[in-house]
């Protein structure tokens, strides 16, 4: 798998089902997909996009809830070269519309529940050129005029024959970044194979982090084919949304990398209980989650069916992967309880491409909150952009190599946040963290007032605007208060006119019909005078102040 043209998902997907087309490759409930049926899926969708008049590079967004199709979809995007565009399906208009214009998308798949929401949009957008519809099942309900059927291209359209591909197409992932905005993150494809399909990326998708390279075939589709054999390939679990680059990070491994499985939840919001019963329904061997928005609630499935004598197995599970917040010791020791021969793996970086390092643990290890074994090449640089030396004590930014390629259409961004580095490609994308004696990095979060809600980023004066549209609000400032299991909850702290009756539940509902629901504040603190400077800006510290002293007085 050498050539540039090869290291490419939809090229090894074909290798990988022609080696074993009667492994099941997707589970979703009942519904198993195997992999010669992925790839055909795969190649009708492919094909109908064609059809429809995309070319190389057309992006093609995807606005589905997990499900079987979502990486079919993603396969059948990248088998014809177009470029798949991750949509977070809790965005309401005005982040639909900005989305769909800015990625430039000539075509969008969406979950026929999202409907509503995002096809009279998607309508208004001259570029695109096909509208696709993945239906629940036994839904019945008609197409919108103009509108496709997923099902019906897997059965009338037949599949794209395999063409010769480049390492360098783009999947672009879209993050908050650094503005209120979301950003198109440009990733060329052939970074993830070459990182997965090594033999080293191979046996940490595998939970074999000590096994030495040579311990399993170059040959990707031998070896594959021999993990299946000997019923030894990954069974993948992401306890996020795919359209979060955490989930899609790890459960496209264990397609490309080692022929597995990838198992979804049919819930549409986090159920611990249901993920463990998929876990041991499936013999999931790696569960991915977002730090300990996820392994809180994973905790207490744990122990509450414990102390009802009726324990979950979970015996298959060999790693549980995190990144995107933080994961904490103590919940760490939690899942030690339960599972004590699972390998706890906490990884940090962010979606623009960064790794900053990772966190190993086993039962009876020391466990950390922030603490983390830095990534080949990542540096911590001082304020004048010079890399620090260990034990200063200080705090700086965290710069990582990486591939990325920047923010789809924003040059300015892609200057403030990429930068070479003694001749390397390194990204900076706010984080802080201190260089210790020992080389470890402590992890100190974002640098810029972003909120990040259980792996979600949400911007403060985003969620500000809109809470001032009410008739009765003066002033308000939104910030983040930490939270056990969500990281940061997100909080407000708002000036209303005199004599007005306006709720907490008024504020946050009116913020949910407007933004996604995660940009609610979940608290809001109602105040004599909102906190400023002198010149008017916003003092977000010292409303900050006032949001703990009021929840403390409230507890």
């Amino acid at each position: 798998m050498a050539a540039a043209e090869e290291l490419h998902h939809a090229t090894i997907l074909e290798s990988i089902a022609s080696a074993i087309p009667d492994a099941p490759a997707l589970a979703h409930g009942d519904r198993l997909v195997t992999y010669a049926e992925m790839e055909q899926r795969s190649a009708r969708l492919a094909a109908a996009l064609a059809d429809a008049g995309l070319g190389v590079q057309s992006p093609v967004s995807i606005d589905l809830y997990n499900c079987n199709e979502w990486l079919e979809s993603f396969y059948g995007i990248v088998k014809n070269r177009f470029v798949p565009v991750s949509i977070n399906y809790r965005y309401l208009d005005d982040e639909l519309t900005h989305l769909l214009d800015n990625s430039e998308s000539e075509a969008l798949i969406y979950h026929a529940s999202l409907g509503d929401r995002i096809v009279p949009i998607a309508k208004r957008m001259p570029r695109i050129k096909a509208i696709i519809r993945v239906d629940d099942l036994g839904d019945g309900s008609p197409l919108p005029d103009g509108v496709l059927s997923y099902e019906e291209i897997m059965e009338d359209v037949a599949p794209a024959p395999p063409i010769e591909r480049s390492a360098d197409d783009i999947v672009m992932w879209y993050s908050g970044g650094t503005t209120g905005l979301p950003k198109g993150i440009l990733l060329p494809i052939g970074r993830s194979a070459t990182m997965y399909t090594s033999n080293e990326g191979r046996l940490r998708t595998l939970g074999r982090f000590t096994d030495p390279p040579e311990s399993i075939d170059d040959d990707l589709t031998v070896a594959a084919r021999q993990l299946w054999e000997d019923g030894a390939r990954p069974v993948a679990l992401p306890a996020a949304p795919l359209m979060h680059s955490t989930a899609i990070s790890y459960a496209g491994p264990a397609i490309i990398a080692c022929g597995g499985m990838v198992v979804t939840l049919e819930g549409r919001s986090f159920d611990a209980h249901e993920m463990f019963e998929a876990v041991d329904r499936h013999r999931v061997t790696t569960v991915t989650i977002v730090g300990d928005a996820f392994a809180v609630p994973m905790a207490r499935a744990l122990e509450e069916r414990a102390e009802q004598g009726r324990p979950f197995d979970g015996s298959s599970i060999k790693t549980i992967y995190s990144a995107g917040v933080v994961w904490s010791a103590e919940v760490k020791q939690r899942l030690f309880e339960h599972l004590p021969d699972v390998m706890l793996v906490d990884n940090c970086g962010s979606s623009e491409g960064a790794w900053y390092g990772t966190s190993i643990a086993r039962k009876g290890d020391p466990t950390s909150s922030a603490a983390f074994v830095p990534a080949p090449g990542v540096l911590v640089l001082d304020d004048d952009g010079t890399p620090m030396e260990p034990g200063t004590g200080r705090p700086g930014l965290l710069a990582s190599t990486t591939s990325t390629k920047g923010y789809h259409n924003d040059d300015a961004k892609t200057a403030e946040n990429f930068r070479m580095i003694n001749g390397q490609w390194y990204t900076t994308p706010g984080d802080l963290g201190v260089l210790n004696d020992d080389g470890t990095i402590t992890l100190l979060g974002r640098g810029s007032l972003v909120i990040n809600t259980g792996g979600e980023k949400v911007y403060p004066e985003e969620v500000d605007d809109v809470i001032k549209l009410l008739p009765d609000v003066d002033d308000c400032l939104v910030v983040g208060m930490p939270d056990d299991q969500y990281g940061q909850i997100v909080s407000a702290v708002v000036q209303v006119s005199e004599g007005s009756t306006l709720s907490a539940e008024d504020v946050t509902e009116w913020v949910r019909g407007k933004l996604a629901r995660y940009k609610a504040p979940r608290r809001v603190f109602f105040v004599d005078k909102v906190p400023r400077m002198p010149n008017g800006k916003a003092d977000y510290p010292a409303a900050r102040e006032i949001a703990e002293q009021k929840y403390a007085e409230q507890a």
